[in-house]
């Protein structure tokens, strides 16, 4: 490997840091609800946020939608009572930089413990689902370009999700669109991988 070789290598594994610090970021600013830093890991040329059974949302303005026009979440960011992320895990983090460096993708499984307010008394809650996203590099920044996170079980701690695989659909009426990859367990579905096999390429 000469001087080149080893530069662009290195490069690419500062590239991979990056973009997996981006979105464990998120994961922390979820967990606390800072909703404004949460907008500002989005490019502004953002292609879409498509959140679960919420619903799909277009570009940075829907971005921005989402998460500083919703009305459960309205007042201080720190101060929503009843709700705490417990925690977001996220693992398993297949990225793929492309040859040009200015582009990527990455797949995560993440499973979110919380508890939050539903019809004004407090739930306890599972979440287990995979994300597929796409980030760009804007002035040496790694961003959100798009931004799919897929559920596979929302269910109480009480009831567990053999019984209650879904709790209820959240789809709220100022999505651009319905979310059109929702297909809880036990559909069977699987959220299609954006790399190709190592060895079979398929």
């Amino acid at each position: 490997m000469n001087l080149a070789e080893m530069e662009k290598q290195l490069t690419l594994m500062e590239d991979i840091q990056a973009i997996e610090d981006v979105q464990k970021m998120y994961g922390y600013y979820m967990d606390t609800h800072q909703r404004e830093q949460i907008v500002s890991l989005f490019s502004d040329d953002t292609e879409s946020f498509e959140l679960e059974s919420v619903g799909l949302y277009l570009g940075k303005k829907g971005v921005r939608q989402f998460f500083l026009e919703n009305d459960l979440l309205k007042g201080d960011e720190m101060s929503v009572p009843n709700w705490i992320n417990i925690l977001i895990m996220m693992f398993q983090d297949v990225i793929d930089v492309a040859p040009d460096g200015k582009t990527a993708k990455g797949r995560w499984n993440t499973w979110l413990a919380e508890a939050m307010p539903v019809g004004g008394i407090p739930r306890q809650q599972w979440c287990q689902g995979y994300y597929e996203n796409e980030y760009v590099k804007e002035h040496g920044k790694w961003l959100f370009r798009k931004l799919h996170w897929n559920v596979t079980v929302f269910t109480s701690f009480e009831a567990g999700w053999l019984k209650v695989p879904l709790l209820g659909l959240l789809t709220r009426p100022d999505a651009d669109a319905p979310a059109p990859h929702f297909h809880p367990y036990p559909s069977g579905y699987h959220l299609p991988y954006h790399y190709p096999h190592p060895v079979t390429g398929e």
